[in-house]
């Protein structure tokens, strides 16, 4: 075949793969500012260059002198095999790992001008440059190296390819729950934002009846302020069960048990009641945060486009996203499912950030 082996073949394909993947992830990472890594697989090659590359060295034999030949050769060839690969994975996939819509001269986004430019040039460069580098690297290998070598890049290269369709697939269903469960989100957020202000309004009333009880055992004695912390144990467990009804019944009906026990106990001792009256707004507030984390997990879950069965995305779908910035959809909510994936990104960076810190001191 073209005066090499279908060992060599394999070679070649898998270190253009690799090759590809360093100048991807390296021109990805100088124009983003920070590291990347670039390709719709978490291993360190990308088949497009690697079927590409092999293609161009097929096709360029014989005619390594050409330099014409060669740039046309890159500039129609990969112009075509970057279409036709984005229009798959847009039908499968319902996304694609590039965008050129913001460049000028460009098709639909999967392709552009300048772009089959770059492939022109690149044909050139690899053809003088890199192939012979490339093709001597093998050249003295025995039987058995080749096996070997092949066989353990193979493993990696196939199972990678396959973690990776499957989170590709995920994220394609994920998309389509997304959308669905939009109203449900909105829902959700706002019950998360009232859940805070009545988080806020019982810490503050707590707060404030703590003070007033203080001032009213100084000024007018104990037997007032009894009967005050009767008053405000019976109202607090009142208000908390009219404000928080729909998500904090449970806690509420505790609470009010607990106020109730502080008025029984209130004749006995100010100190006792007010400790109760404490313990009972204390239990308020806690089933107000537990019912706040719940429905944060359960915003997460759906902003993942997640279900009570599939659950937040999976460490290979999450970093499949975070590694393509610049991937795209046609589906409305794709947007949505990258932010959630860069969000919770952060927001791990910064627990660990805490965590590192806090071991160090």
């Amino acid at each position: 075949m073209r005066g090499y082996t279908i060992l060599q073949w394999l070679t070649f394909f898998m270190l253009y793969c690799i090759l590809g993947w360093c100048f991807e992830s390296s021109y990805c990472s100088l124009k983003s500012g920070h590291l990347q890594n670039r390709g719709f697989c978490h291993g360190p090659w990308i088949p497009l260059y690697g079927v590409g590359s092999c293609l161009l060295v097929f096709f360029a034999h014989g005619h390594e002198g050409h330099l014409l030949y060669l740039f046309l050769l890159g500039f129609f060839g990969g112009t075509a095999l970057e279409l036709i690969t984005g229009l798959l994975m847009n039908h499968i996939f319902h996304m694609r790992w590039w965008d050129y819509s913001q460049n000028p001269l460009n098709f639909r986004g999967y392709i552009c001008f300048f772009a089959s430019i770059g492939w022109g040039l690149m044909a050139i460069f690899l053809m003088q440059v890199v192939h012979k580098f490339v093709s001597s690297i093998p050249a003295d290998w025995s039987y058995l190296t080749f096996v070997v070598i092949d066989t353990m890049l193979y493993t990696l290269f196939v199972e990678d390819v396959v973690f990776s369709v499957i989170a590709a697939l995920e994220l394609r269903e994920r998309l389509g729950r997304l959308a669905r469960n939009s109203e449900e989100i909105q829902n959700l957020r706002r019950s998360i934002g009232e859940l805070y202000d009545r988080i806020g309004e019982a810490k503050q009333e707590w707060e404030q009846g703590a003070e007033e009880l203080r001032n009213v055992q100084q000024k007018e004695g104990n037997v007032a302020a009894v009967k005050y912390v009767m008053e405000s144990g019976v109202s607090l467990a009142k208000n908390t069960v009219s404000q928080a009804a729909s998500n904090t019944i449970s806690t509420a009906s505790l609470a009010a048990d607990t106020a109730k026990g502080a008025v029984g106990q209130a004749a006995s001792s100010v100190k006792e009641s007010a400790g109760n009256l404490k313990e009972s707004a204390g239990a308020l507030l806690k089933g107000l945060l537990k019912d706040k984390e719940r429905m944060e997990e359960e915003l997460a879950v759906l902003e993942d486009g997640g279900n009570a069965e599939s659950g937040k995305m999976h460490w290979w779908t999450k970093t499949m996203l975070r590694n393509n910035p610049d991937a795209v959809s046609e589906e409305e909510s794709f947007k949505a499912l990258k932010e959630a994936a860069l969000k919770r990104q952060k927001k791990e960076r910064q627990t660990g950030t805490l965590e590192h810190s806090q071991r160090n001191k």
